[in-house]
């Protein structure tokens, strides 16, 4: 049987449609209408569930995805980490985790940890701030000084034992050789702040925006930045080496913990995730945390952000683990920071 010439010229343009190779989907046209899950530790109210939600909007927009704020407390955010540890690679699940506090679970061997920080793709560095010792205006505490001549037992509020403000409050009490008493278990920042207005303890250890919200209107009185970098914030509060004579163990304390606290507050992804999709949301994020105007959004709210790059946070995070320090040193961090204070 003969084909017509238009019946020939259809199959063959049919062969040659079925023979091409299918164009490879792009990772902004996977995220168009998905929904994303935005994954954090805290609870409501907390500096974490703030910051999830002052991204959310931007990062919404810039997939072109509905992005949810999912909060997960408990165990100082390892509940969360370790969620996210096991959540599907497919690029729908991010986490803003604690890098520092995640670091410090794994130096100290605490219970619970079953996630490997240094595997955990980092998308983004989003924000890390100097910590502010504060404390109820009330009590007798008027300058660091006073706090370091006490002779009483000073109580201290924390969530748990790597949660920022108890482990920088251990090594900050360490260092100045004081006699205090972290007092842990608060479900979130907010709680233990609450502790301290209401004279439950004597003070905690904030980060410079939620230090700055507590210290308006008297509220709580910020005594010192346990760093030698000063808050860009509060710029009037001194920092502890400035306001005190350090010997050079008290110093090395207090710039561990202060090298520990660069690698702040981060956007992770679960293990294994898309190395395009990883990519994507790496290149979204730097544009979002590097926009003028979020920039001035975020501080019109006091929640400032300081975007770092994945590698740069990455290399921070494996010289923290490399085991460098030497297995003295790890023990005696171990010892400071989960047994002598409580």
């Amino acid at each position: 049987m003969r084909l017509t010439a238009g019946f020939s010229a259809a199959i063959l343009g049919l062969a040659c449609l079925t023979g091409a190779p299918a164009r490879a989907e792009t990772p902004a046209e996977f995220y168009k209408g998905k929904t994303v899950r935005l994954v954090n530790g805290g609870n409501a109210g907390s500096g974490y569930d703030l910051y999830s939600r002052m991204l959310q909007p931007w990062l919404a927009k810039a997939l072109n995805a509905t992005v949810i704020v999912e909060a997960r407390p408990g165990a100082g955010m390892l509940t969360a980490m370790n969620h996210v540890w096991t959540s599907p690679p497919d690029g729908l699940t991010i986490m803003l985790a604690p890098g520092e506090g995640a670091v410090l679970a794994k130096l100290t061997d605490e219970p619970g940890v079953r996630f490997d920080l240094t595997k955990f793709p980092i998308v983004a560095r989003v924000n890390t701030a100097p910590r502010v010792l504060i404390v109820n205006p009330k009590g007798p505490y008027k300058t660091i000084a006073d706090f370091a001549a006490s002779k009483k037992q000073i109580f201290i509020g924390a969530n748990g034992k790597t949660d920022g403000a108890s482990d920088t409050s251990a090594v900050l009490c360490h260092a100045l050789k004081l006699n205090c008493k972290i007092m842990i278990g608060y479900k979130s920042s907010r709680d233990f702040s609450m502790a301290a207005i209401n004279g439950e303890v004597d003070g905690t250890v904030l980060v410079e925006d939620s230090a700055s919200r507590y210290s308006q209107g008297d509220q709580l009185r910020p005594l010192v930045v346990t760093a030698r970098e000063k808050s860009v914030i509060m710029p009037t509060v001194p920092t502890v080496f400035e306001a005190l004579k350090l010997d050079a163990e008290a110093a090395w304390w207090l710039d561990f913990r202060e090298d520990l606290r660069k690698i702040g507050r981060l956007l992770v992804v679960p293990p294994d995730t898309d190395a395009g999709r990883l990519a994507y949301l790496r290149d979204v994020t730097r544009k979002i945390l590097n926009d003028p105007e979020a920039l001035a959004e975020f501080e019109k709210l006091q929640q400032p952000a300081l975007y770092g790059e994945p590698r740069e946070i990455e290399a921070f995070v494996k010289r923290a683990l490399d085991g460098s320090l030497g297995a003295e040193r790890i023990r005696e961090i171990k010892h400071v920071i989960t047994e002598k204070y409580y």
